[in-house]
């Protein structure tokens, strides 16, 4: 389970954003368009890159992720949003 602690920090309450039982670590969060989006590492497909997204008021919108990148993930992914492109960037088994 991955839950948030800048989400945390904003709202006042942990909550989780990912309750599939699996291994999730590495999450990253940008804040863009109204939205936060989440991205991190699972293992539910051997190292996979997933992303939800949610809403500031604490709404999990992707309640199990979607996936976005199956492979050999490491480090999970990093995200910026200039305003008008969001971008994730995540280095893959090397």
């Amino acid at each position: 389970m991955i839950a948030i602690q800048v989400l945390y920090m904003l709202i006042a309450s942990d909550f989780p954003i990912c309750e599939v039982p699996a291994f999730q670590y590495h999450p990253g969060v940008v804040f863009g368009e109204s939205l936060y989006y989440v991205f991190w590492s699972d293992l539910r497909y051997d190292g996979s890159i997933f992303a939800g997204r949610v809403s500031p008021q604490g709404a999990v919108l992707d309640t199990n992720g979607i996936l976005l990148y199956q492979g050999n993930t490491i480090y999970g992914a990093r995200a910026a949003f200039d305003g008008t492109n969001l971008l994730a960037v995540f280095r893959d088994s090397c």
